[in-house]
């Protein structure tokens, strides 16, 4: 079983430098030219199943690489970035002016401490953990899922399923806007692949 974690393509609010959850965005023009070329780049990749956050800028990723497979993306709330709340679209300085106490909490613990109406780490983690699970078990060993994903999803997988402990999060590489990495399950642990 193979999955290839993808991120969305670049966003205006990207570019920006702002925090974005669960606002819908959609993708730039820099963007929209970031997945052509990542679609070039997977061309070669045999992908059964594409997942998606049902946000725009994943569902306008995963239209741009599905559009010469003939698969068509699921949409699935469970990939969905975190829900950064009050502080959606607005800059580190921004919410460091409103509400420095509040962020410098979040930053030091944000598996308990949550944006202003937004989410946990551990509430994001509990979504994605689902999700995945469940694709685990539906999935055959022979297949291949893109999964069209958020840098919060991605860095949660990263710290929980690849290295077994939620603390590295913010030390997970990630990945860089329509930048992608395959890994597969060798029955014991998932495996960083070479594409």
């Amino acid at each position: 079983m193979r999955w290839i974690w993808m991120r969305h393509g670049e966003t205006k609010e990207n570019r920006e430098r702002c925090y974005l959850g669960h606002y819908d965005a959609p993708l730039s023009a820099r963007g929209r030219q970031q997945v052509e070329a990542a679609a070039e780049l997977l061309a070669g990749q045999t992908i059964t199943r594409i997942y998606t956050s049902d946000l725009l800028r994943c569902v306008e990723t995963a239209v741009g690489i599905a559009a010469a497979r003939g698969v068509v993306p699921i949409h699935t709330s469970g990939l969905r970035e975190l829900d950064f709340g009050e502080w959606d679209c607005k800059t580190y300085d921004e919410i460091m002016n409103d509400d420095p106490e509040r962020v410098k909490s979040w930053y030091n613990n944000p598996y308990i401490t949550a944006p202003p109406n937004g989410e946990t780490l551990l509430m994001l983690g509990d979504r994605v953990d689902r999700f995945l699970c469940t694709l685990s078990l539906d999935m055959q060993a022979d297949e291949t899922a893109l999964l069209v994903s958020h840098g919060g999803p991605i860095r949660w997988f990263q710290a929980t399923w690849m290295t077994d402990q939620a603390a590295p999060f913010w030390q997970m590489p990630g990945v860089e806007p329509a930048g992608f990495f395959a890994v597969s399950y060798n029955g014991e642990r998932w495996i960083v692949e070479n594409l």
